[in-house]
């Protein structure tokens, strides 16, 4: 469908409800239609998922379940993690691990099962991604592993990680939609938690802490529609699946996502010897 031919499709009586997975901007523009309608609507859109790592307890397990969140499908996910908040005594152990695993991959045919590391689904968007990696370098941002284009046919970006991000930088504010993680430093909870909820996404994210409730705290703090503990963020059929502010609203699977396009009718009876009260309304 090109996009000139959205208005008309939602604006078509035969059309109850809307739902879009895409980019915050498409989703803002298919809101306004959806609105100037009257119709419902559910937006899944981007994230930037954070990753809070606040013990090094089974940090191998740790390490292992950051590079899968990040580089899962070339990092072109929505729910993929996207930026790890690690407390500062675990902070070196966690980066030179997860350089490690960066740097083993090498990019390869993806029709090849030798192959670890796959290209982006196009080269525009390995262009995009490239942009906010050299727009964070220039502002003085630490390219730890990665940063260029490989010498391999295709749309090809190396595993990278980014440290001495702020808020100057796009790689901060903007999502990744690539191969490209950023690590931050925290030196407690409450800075870990300040971090992740500075951004204007909240799809998904993780806590990973040997202490469940510890990391029950710290996830009911964060600003988003899922938090995982111990484990990437993830999609299931069981599991309602959804965000909040430019991540969207109202939620895909499970019974919250059936319940979205389901008009709730009430059929009240009343005796008829009743008396009839008063009406409001």
């Amino acid at each position: 469908m090109a996009t000139e031919d959205v208005p008309r499709a939602i604006e078509n009586p035969a059309v109850q409800g809307v739902s879009l997975t895409g980019s915050d901007s498409a989703g803002a523009a298919v809101a306004r239609e959806a609105g100037a309608n009257v119709k419902r609507s559910v937006l899944e859109l981007g994230g930037s998922d954070p990753f809070i790592v606040l013990d090094g307890e089974r940090m191998d397990r740790t390490l292992d379940a950051a590079a899968k969140g990040r580089l899962s499908n070339t990092g072109q996910s929505c729910v993929a993690s996207k930026r790890f908040i690690v407390i500062g005594e675990v902070y070196d152990a966690f980066l030179a691990g997860l350089r490690d695993r960066f740097a083993a991959l090498a990019p390869g045919d993806p029709a090849d099962p030798a192959t670890t590391f796959g290209p982006m689904s196009s080269e525009r968007q390995a262009e995009t991604v490239m942009e906010q990696v050299e727009d964070a370098r220039a502002a003085g941002a630490t390219v730890v592993v990665g940063g260029r284009r490989p010498d391999h046919r295709g749309a090809f970006i190396e595993p990278t990680i980014l440290t001495d991000v702020n808020p100057s930088m796009r790689a901060y504010h903007e999502e990744l939609f690539g191969p490209v993680a950023v690590v931050h430093r925290a030196q407690d909870e409450n800075e870990a938690v300040a971090l992740a909820n500075d951004s204007p996404f909240g799809l998904g994210g993780s806590v990973f802490c040997a202490d469940v409730e510890r990391a029950r705290r710290v996830a009911d703090r964060i600003e988003s529609g899922m938090v995982f503990i111990n484990h990437p963020a993830m999609s299931r059929p069981e599991l309602p699946f959804g965000g909040i502010k430019r991540s969207g609203y109202g939620r895909e699977l499970a019974d919250l996502g059936m319940q979205e396009f389901a008009n709730r009718k009430l059929i009240c009876v009343v005796d008829p010897d009743a008396p009839l009260g008063s009406f409001a309304g």
